[in-house]
């Protein structure tokens, strides 16, 4: 007795208390981990959260924990809790032992499941500095109750430690090999091992953070989507991936919605650009394709959450009918749509892979962009898509209706249906030419390393002029053409030997900075083939304040004059220009480049006397727009000068050549494409790649020449433009409108 109060010496040993029992939280009172089902719930709220979370572990797991525990809150109720060994610690509780909770997990973490299962007289956690685990938990412990003055109950290796200085053991959800160390460590007490199994965390996190958050079946919808596209080219995929958007969201309306068409549309842009990777710089092609593949994402989050609202009010909606469920498909058709027409536009535009592109090879379908131009095939395939998805939410409704899906489908498939027939006549429409002309398209592989390096300007030039003049002979038939040419039913054949080359095209870059002996060599090469050429060189303009660079399309006349110039007009973002450089002069630290190009003002027109072309330079034939204002009334056919050298041998070199195919399309003009290393082809007016450049090997990367020949139309034809061409983007624009009544709309409700 001291002081009026009992000691433990005061007791007979019969009734001694037991030592109090420590138990752990996560995978021992849990099956899961309460820092790993935070992360999930933080990044399935925001997946860019990621990089927060990355400066956060830098500092530590225990400040990781807090920073988590202030911002995610979980539901005791919810937790997958160890039953079995929970229904012994209440009998432990009801036989009066003190239990104490002590976890690695954040205070404010452990405290809410503390109170929800109620039997703990204590909690220790991290507390923002101590991650409490380990030596870390075992000095707390020690300096607690002493030296082995505790049982302790844990499951995994980072306990070994506790149980060291425990009196005893209690082994829960554990493996065999844990198990056995356990006893090594200390006297062995009862263990609840039955159901452990090695992927309960796991299972559990990704249940929340890919499956309930729709994250997973969103990036599979994206990656499917980027399929549709080259170089794989399952188009099919294009009509079903905006319908799994939507049912990865499953219902979910306003922030989540977004960020589930966000972490869809960052799968697609990841995926389609990663040809990106293969730029020959160190450190800012991985930057450049992941900011730009996330801005792009942004596009898909908007859809998703536009579109997903107006879903949720239709369907909640006591007039939920056919012509409603119609219209919200075609309304959601023309969101995407105008969707496309601003990132066309904002900041240069990046009309790139606009869905439509994704059908290029299914010529009859796309002769809808004569009239609508891409964006009109993009608004089918989503149109289509969206009925799909609604008739599938019909049939899980009313399983009895079988036939009930075909009232869906019933109007996107008849207009599809009387597209490929009307897309069957216009192939089979014959016109009239009055005259050939016959391009030699040169291609010289050059690898971009090379182009940099100015030691290597002379020789690569020489090599151009000389692969150009066996290119010239062979065309004449006085050699064999040292490449295999591709052709298609209904398109025009390469050139046949006998014949002469009227116009010779080198690609962009393919010319180094011309100084006076380049120039004269080009126009002693001209005349001394008596041959056109239409090349890529840099052109500069002296002002008395400033000087202005230009990439520019030349045209050499065959007594060796320069006729005329082209300057581009749509820069590359980064790569040719930097955006707000004067008021944040630190962008030019994310681009390779030292100084801005000037963009061109006007379309080029070039005379070459029997016809006239119009010049696109690099990636200005994916712009509809810009492809629409070249190819004039008095225009015969366009013609692309390109780098792809860029790239390597990745998917970017096709994926640009599927978007020129509409500007064929929707003009009503060949386009003949001349690429450093792929792809160099003619496109007819129908959008038919009809003669392809090949190696040896069959590779469209390769070294080598094609000649071709381009039909002149007679001049009656030529003024029978495309209803596009005529008045532009009618279509996408009507699209916009529409998708701007409907935000209004539902911003009112």
């Amino acid at each position: 007795m001291a002081g009026g109060y009992l000691t433990m010496s005061d007791l007979p040993n019969h009734i001694v208390p037991p030592v109090p029992l420590v138990v752990d939280l996560d995978g021992t009172l849990i099956r899961t981990d309460m820092m790993w089902e935070s992360l999930a719930r933080l990044l399935k709220r925001n997946p860019f959260a990621i990089f927060a979370i990355l400066f956060w572990w830098t500092r530590g797991r225990a400040f990781l924990k807090q920073q988590l525990a202030r911002r995610v809150q979980i539901d005791s109720a919810t937790l997958p809790y160890n039953e079995k060994f929970l229904a012994w610690l209440r009998a432990e509780k009801k036989a009066g032992r003190r239990l104490i909770l002590a976890t690695a997990s954040d205070l404010k973490m452990a405290l809410p499941v503390a109170d929800h299962v109620g039997i703990f007289d204590e909690v220790l956690a991290s507390n923002g500095k101590t991650n409490l685990r380990s030596e870390n938990k075992l000095r707390a412990l020690t300096e607690k109750f002493g030296p082995r003055g505790f049982d302790y109950a844990g499951n995994s290796t980072a306990d070994f430690a506790v149980w060291r200085g425990s009196r005893e053991a209690v082994v829960v959800n554990a493996s065999r090999a844990v198990l056995r160390e356990a006893a090594n460590c200390t006297q062995l007490g009862p263990t609840f091992c039955e159901t452990f199994s090695p992927v309960a965390v796991a299972h559990s996190v990704g249940l929340e953070l890919f499956w309930r958050s729709g994250y997973l079946a969103a990036a599979g919808a994206g990656l499917l989507l980027a399929s549709a596209f080259p170089n794989l080219n399952w188009a099919g995929f294009a009509w079903v991936a905006p319908a799994l958007l939507l049912a990865a969201a499953r219902g979910q309306t306003g922030a989540h919605a977004f960020r589930v068409g966000l972490v869809g549309g960052l799968a697609f842009w990841l995926a389609s650009l990663s040809w990106l990777l293969l730029i020959p710089v160190t450190g800012l092609p991985m930057l450049g394709w992941f900011s730009l593949s996330a801005f792009m994402a942004t596009f898909t989050g908007v859809w998703l959450w536009l579109v997903a609202n107006l879903k949720f009010q239709i369907s909640n909606s006591i007039s939920d009918s056919w012509f409603r469920r119609t219209l919200w498909t075609i309304v959601g058709a023309a969101i995407w749509v105008a969707l496309e027409m601003i990132r066309a536009r904002i900041f240069g535009g990046f009309p790139w892979n606009l869905l439509g592109v994704s059908q290029f090879k299914i010529v009859p379908l796309i002769q809808l962009a004569s009239v609508a131009g891409v964006y009109g095939v993009s608004f089918l395939v989503v149109w289509f898509s969206l009925a799909l998805f609604s008739a599938a939410q019909l049939i899980l409704r009313q399983p009895t209706k079988r036939m009930a899906w075909q009232a869906e489908m019933i109007l996107p498939l008849l207009v599809t249906l009387g597209l490929f027939v009307g897309g069957f006549f216009a192939l089979n429409h014959d016109v009239v030419t009055e005259n050939i002309l016959r391009v030699t398209i040169i291609q010289p592989s050059v690898p971009q390393t090379l182009i940099w390096s100015a030691k290597a300007d002379a020789q690569r030039f020489q090599d151009l002029l000389q692969q150009s003049q066996v290119a010239l002979e062979a065309a004449k038939g006085e050699r064999k053409i040292e490449v295999s040419l591709v052709s298609t039913n209904g398109g025009s054949p390469a050139a046949s030997p006998g014949s002469k080359t009227d116009l010779v095209l080198w690609p962009e870059s393919a010319v180094p900075n011309m100084d006076d002996d380049i120039y004269h060599a080009i126009q002693q090469f001209a005349q001394s083939n008596h041959v056109w050429i239409i090349l890529n060189a840099e052109d500069v303009e002296f002002h008395p304040t400033a000087t202005n660079y230009f990439n520019a399309a030349l045209l050499f006349r065959p007594d060796g004059q320069l006729a005329q110039i082209y300057h581009k007009r749509q820069l590359v973002i980064f790569g040719e220009y930097v955006p707000l450089v004067r008021w944040l002069p630190f962008l030019q630290w994310f681009t390779p480049i030292t100084g801005g190009w000037t963009s061109g003002e006007k379309p080029g027109t070039f005379d070459l006397e029997k016809c006239k072309a119009s010049p696109l330079i690099c990636y200005e034939d994916t712009f509809p727009g810009t492809a629409r204002e070249a190819a004039a009334d008095d225009i015969d056919f366009l013609v692309n000068l390109t780098n792809d050298g860029w790239f390597g041998r990745g998917a970017a070199q096709w994926q640009q050549a599927a978007a020129a195919v509409f500007r064929s399309v929707e003009n009503g003009v060949p386009l003949v494409r001349c690429a450093n290393n792929g792809v160099s082809c003619l496109i007819d007016a129908h959008g038919r790649v009809t003669s392809i450049l090949t190696d040896e090997s069959g590779s469209v990367h390769g070294r080598g020449a094609l000649t071709v020949e381009i039909p002149l139309l007679a001049p009656a034809e030529k003024t029978a433009a495309t209803f596009y061409h005529r008045h532009g983007d009618w279509f996408g624009w009507s699209c916009v409108g529409l998708a701007g009544l409907a935000f209004v709309f539902q911003k009112r409700r």
